[in-house]
């Protein structure tokens, strides 16, 4: 208990208990905020898939009326 008289945050806390759902919480915000940015990439890789997709198709059809 002494190592963690040495942090005052958890040093308020009584319980073991309530600095391990202080951690937790911690925890919590982490894993929220690693999904958020996940979430970020993937919608960002989506966009650019369908910017890559019409370019491509745009591409496909100045080819088609060049050859004509």
């Amino acid at each position: 208990m002494h190592a963690i008289a040495q942090i005052p945050f958890l040093a308020q806390l009584a319980t073991p208990e309530e600095i391990l759902q202080h951690q937790y919480e911690f925890l919590s915000y982490g894993l929220t905020a690693a999904w958020v940015v996940l979430a970020v990439y993937v919608l960002m890789m989506v966009a650019r898939e369908r910017k890559l997709k019409r370019e491509i198709a745009s591409l496909r059809a100045m080819l088609e009326e060049r050859q004509k």
